[in-house]
């Protein structure tokens, strides 16, 4: 008699199997305590209001970004082909480290800190350990919703969706240069992510929009920041997911655990995947 449950699956499909099952688990028990207590949302919301940036402020870290990006858009004409991806990281390094920087400049003129104005002081540290938790609780949602963004996409374009460019050199042998861009996704790119988007700029949105438009607005910026349309859905739900964690726990290092963990999972499944 043949077993029930199929003894030939990947890796892939067992790490799949078995996030579903813990995420929902995860789910179960965040809607479980959330029923039992239940935030104060308007304390919440102040909270982060009073976090946001002066427009100017914004303006000015805004034009810091856009004047890098612009300038970082002629690598293809200052490189040969071989060196781009080489140049593309040392130029993503120095673009996340100058916008740390502003960040960090602008944050001390307004008299405080990154620490006080994000909620990175060593009493929010310890909710780090909420992230894994954040992270399994909607996983599931989002393997069923980018499931069907790709197949709606299948169908109107007649083609399968492309990986992202970083996704397709860490899916690769593994050299220094992979390595690189790994821990750049995994590390650098959270950290400069939620510095800019969950804690600069969606407090600002929050404050002139309210909470849900702020949610909104921020998780359409966020994946349109990345020029990927096959990611544009499942990227949306995360930023919508990294808001609210924000939100609940106000500690960035909750948001910038999510995302690397997001990170690094989706890198090692790639790489399972082959």
């Amino acid at each position: 008699m043949e077993d029930a449950i199929p003894s030939n699956l990947s890796l892939s499909e067992i790490m799949t199997l078995c996030l579903f099952v813990f995420g929902m688990i995860s789910a179960a028990l965040c809607y479980s305590h959330h029923r039992k207590a239940p935030p104060n949302r308007s304390e919440l919301t102040m909270k982060l209001v009073s976090r946001s940036w002066t427009t100017m402020q914004v303006g000015i870290l805004m034009s810091v970004l856009f004047l890098l990006y612009f300038l970082a858009s002629f690598t293809g004409l200052l490189f040969y082909e071989e060196q781009i991806p080489v140049a593309r990281l040392g130029i993503t390094i120095l673009i996340y480290s100058i916008l740390i920087t502003v960040i960090a400049i602008i944050n001390r003129k307004r008299g405080g800190s990154c620490s006080t104005s994000l909620g990175m002081g060593k009493h929010n540290l310890k909710k780090l350990l909420l992230a894994p938790v954040f992270y399994l609780a909607f996983i599931p949602f989002l393997m069923l919703i980018a499931k069907g963004w790709h197949l709606l996409l299948e169908l109107v374009f007649q083609a399968e969706p492309e990986l992202q460019e970083v996704a397709k050199i860490v899916s690769s042998q593994l050299t220094w240069l992979e390595i690189s861009y790994i821990l750049m996704a995994t590390v650098g790119a959270p950290i400069y992510e939620e510095f800019m988007f969950r804690g600069i700029i969606f407090p600002y949105f929050i404050k002139r929009m309210g909470l849900i438009n702020g949610i909104v607005l921020m998780s359409v910026l966020f994946a349109l920041m990345h020029f990927h349309l096959p990611s544009f859905v499942p990227l949306a739900l995360l930023s919508s997911v990294l808001c609210l964690a924000y939100w609940r726990t106000g500690s960035l290092w909750v948001s910038i655990g999510i995302h690397m963990i997001f990170n690094a999972i989706s890198i090692l499944a790639l790489n399972i995947a082959g």
